[in-house]
């Protein structure tokens, strides 16, 4: 039995209207917002935490560099094109628990609880 049973889709931009969609199961997804004082402007800023724990990010490609690239949660079949309608924009309409990866936090070079900590918003 896994401790973490949330399954994602990551969808990684390949080239100009072409994308590879990975379906991982056994993370950890996890939504926090927050509020934020900005020039005396409060805005609540939603992001989600996603915890890879040793097994599951071995082969993917997870880039903060990236700007294109998402996760959604669960597990979805939608293919992304450049064409209207189908591309990453709609995914994240479509879908409110996604969102493009902001940071990426690589911890599994320690010997105890080998893990990725990936941040989406």
């Amino acid at each position: 039995m896994s401790l973490f049973n949330d399954t994602i889709t990551i969808y990684n931009k390949i080239s100009g209207s072409e994308w590879e969609r990975t379906v991982v199961e056994g993370v950890q997804w996890s939504e926090k917002s927050e509020k934020q004082n900005l020039n005396g402007v409060i805005s609540v800023v939603r992001y989600v935490q996603i915890t890879f724990p040793s097994g599951t990010y071995e082969g993917l490609n997870l880039q903060a560099a990236r700007e294109e690239d998402c996760i959604v949660y669960g597990a979805v079949e939608d293919e992304v094109t450049g064409q209207k309608g189908n591309r990453i924009s709609n995914l994240l309409e479509k879908y409110p628990k996604s969102g493009r990866i902001q940071s990426v936090n690589d911890n599994s070079n320690r010997n105890h609880l080998k893990h990725i900590k990936v941040v989406v918003a």
